[in-house]
């Protein structure tokens, strides 16, 4: 903030073409600064709520969460677009649930799907759902847990 305040008196007290380039920089630097903030806030709220890991080659900007209440019930759902092959976004979740973990594979020659359930408690159960499109470098996922009780 002090940083700001100086900026804009320096811009203040220059010659108006000095300011006009000043004022350009810090557009510049503030857009950088706000688009590197969802590279570091949004995976780690996500992966606080839902329990799970968020893939390291996830792309930011795509990050949705969304959660709620209801009949005794808390949700978290965090949903992402991640920059790898379908296989490898597979791996990567099936090597974090425990053994007890249901898995159900689809292929139906265009979309290839992967659903994941467990529960480390039988008031708390996880849900992930992997796809993509057949021979597409990018995976959708869908984090999801729900929480039975206060």
């Amino acid at each position: 903030m002090t940083l700001l305040i100086v900026c804009l008196s320096v811009i203040f007290f220059s010659s108006a073409a000095k300011r006009l380039a000043m004022v350009r920089r810090a557009v510049v630097v503030l857009a950088l600064v706000l688009s590197a903030v969802p590279l570091l806030i949004s995976p780690a709220f996500a992966q606080d709520d839902v329990g799970l890991p968020i893939h390291p080659k996830t792309i930011p900007s795509t990050i949705v969460r969304r959660a709620g209440e209801g009949e005794g019930t808390r949700w978290v759902q965090v949903s992402f677009t991640i920059n790898a092959p379908y296989k490898q976004v597979v791996k990567f979740y099936q090597e974090k649930v425990d053994r007890n973990a249901q898995i159900s594979q689809i292929d139906s020659g265009k979309l290839l799907n992967t659903l994941i359930l467990f529960s480390r408690d039988p008031k708390d159960q996880f849900n992930i759902n992997i796809s993509s499109e057949r021979g597409k470098k990018v995976t959708e996922v869908e984090l999801s847990r729900n929480v039975v009780g206060p």
